[in-house]
């Protein structure tokens, strides 16, 4: 898909469809198990991959919704899923999944977390600017 700060600036511009509003009273992470790296994999590994991530989820007990996040025109979409839980575990999911970056939502507001990168943390301003919420 290009080079890492290729896809850091893809990441940067990403918009999110979730079936009900994610307030912004929580934190959460948004983390996707799909394609490790960077690195478009076939449909049916990241089937499992994502089916793998949300059976650790449910046995984590933490709570999580599943969102997909998408390119502004939609062209490029990745199931991820949103969970309430600390930076610190997330980023860990992350490196266990090998994800280059996570998104993370502080009090609204909406950051791009390197994983896998090496590159600076970025605020890409409040979440529910980016929240599609679709039936």
């Amino acid at each position: 898909m290009g080079s890492s700060m290729e896809l850091w600036d893809y990441y940067k511009n990403s918009v999110f469809l979730c079936h009900q509003p994610l307030g912004n009273s929580i934190d959460f992470a948004i983390i996707s198990a799909q394609n490790p790296a960077g690195n478009v994999v076939p449909a049916a590994q990241n089937r499992l991959r994502d089916c793998q991530f949300e059976q650790q989820l449910r046995l984590s007990k933490l709570p999580y919704r599943s969102l997909i996040g998408a390119s502004p025109d939609f062209s490029f979409q990745e199931k991820s899923w949103a969970v309430l839980c600390n930076k610190a575990q997330a980023l860990a999911f992350a490196h266990q999944l090998q994800q280059n970056a996570i998104y993370w939502v502080e009090q609204g507001a909406l950051y791009l977390v390197p994983a896998l990168l090496t590159t600076n943390e970025e605020y890409l301003g409040l979440f529910h600017e980016r929240q599609i919420v679709v039936d």
